[in-house]
């Protein structure tokens, strides 16, 4: 399947809608809680220097799981309904712990990435690093199921517009989120409600992030 395939594919406009639908819901009630909290300084960092990071990989897995194999251009059946490929759950029972593994890896990723000093400057790359991580990861159950070579690495071209289309996100978040938080008026105050759309559109343009480097994995 080509990128226009892929975009539209029923199975992977659900999976956007609903993936979309959890990060809003998250980070409205993450938001709330965390000025809940606000008053106790240990808590509120691990809250949002741990807390947030694991919440928003069960949210990629989620994603990840829900859109398979879509998310990598592959069909899982032949015109005449014969299935060509492993089921989610069968990739899921070839090995004990295999969601485990994956939820700890990618949010291992999460910790140790912004404590190196470039990406720590640069947020929005933490949340694409992650993303192909994790798909990463599944892309591999896959290949070695099915006995097929791989690589991981898409090239410098792909990775090069990864970075740029991050990077773009991240400053377009920003200005939709100080646009739209100065004519919204809701339970929060103008910055937390800024926050809330930043993180949400951020989490939200993992999907396209996402599919340049599954779709060229794939290949």
């Amino acid at each position: 399947m080509d990128y226009l395939e892929v975009l539209l594919h029923p199975t992977l406009v659900m999976a956007t809608i609903i993936y979309a639908i959890m990060a809003i819901s998250f980070e409205i009630v993450y938001q709330h809680f965390l000025g809940k909290i606000a008053s106790v300084s240990s808590t509120h960092w691990i809250a949002k220097h741990i807390g947030a990071p694991f919440f928003h990989v069960l949210l990629l897995v989620a994603f990840i799981y829900m859109s398979y194999p879509v998310l990598y251009g592959l069909h899982s059946h032949h015109n005449s309904g014969e299935s060509i490929l492993p089921s989610l759950t069968q990739l899921l029972n070839a090995s004990d712990g295999q969601t485990m593994k994956l939820i700890n890896t990618l949010f291992i990723v999460s910790v140790l990435l912004p404590l190196i000093p470039v990406i720590n400057r640069f947020t929005s790359l933490i949340l694409p690093l992650q993303a192909m991580t994790g798909s990463a990861v599944l892309y591999g159950w896959l290949a070695n199921f099915t006995d097929i070579n791989y690589s991981i690495f898409p090239g410098f071209k792909i990775v090069a517009i990864i970075i740029l289309f991050s990077l773009i996100a991240e400053v377009a978040a920003r200005a939709l989120a100080s646009l739209s938080a100065h004519s919204l008026k809701g339970p929060y105050h103008q910055s937390d409600t800024e926050k809330v759309i930043y993180k949400s559109i951020l989490l939200i343009a993992q999907v396209p992030v996402l599919l340049i480097y599954t779709l060229n994995i794939a290949r």
